[in-house]
């Protein structure tokens, strides 16, 4: 999951970050994604920049184990 924190931020831009990753919303000036890899960052910031955005931040959200683990089994799994 990565958190983007930029302005001057349009549709088309947004919509132009799926080359990176899914399940993107645009939120002011947040941005909320998952993406595939962090060695993409750069390029997530490069592409932002070239579009004329001022990116403040690109926090990348790790998972953690206990997130993973509730994910898999549920909330609900009989514990």
């Amino acid at each position: 999951m990565l958190t983007i924190r930029a302005a001057g931020l349009d549709r088309d831009i947004v919509s132009g970050l799926e080359q990176w990753g899914d399940d993107i919303r645009l939120d002011g000036e947040l941005i909320s994604m998952t993406i595939r890899s962090e060695a993409d960052l750069p390029e997530i910031n490069r592409y932002l920049v070239a579009h004329d955005a001022q990116v403040y931040a690109l926090i990348p959200n790790r998972v953690s184990l206990e997130e993973i683990f509730i994910e898999t089994l549920g909330k609900d799994s009989g514990l």
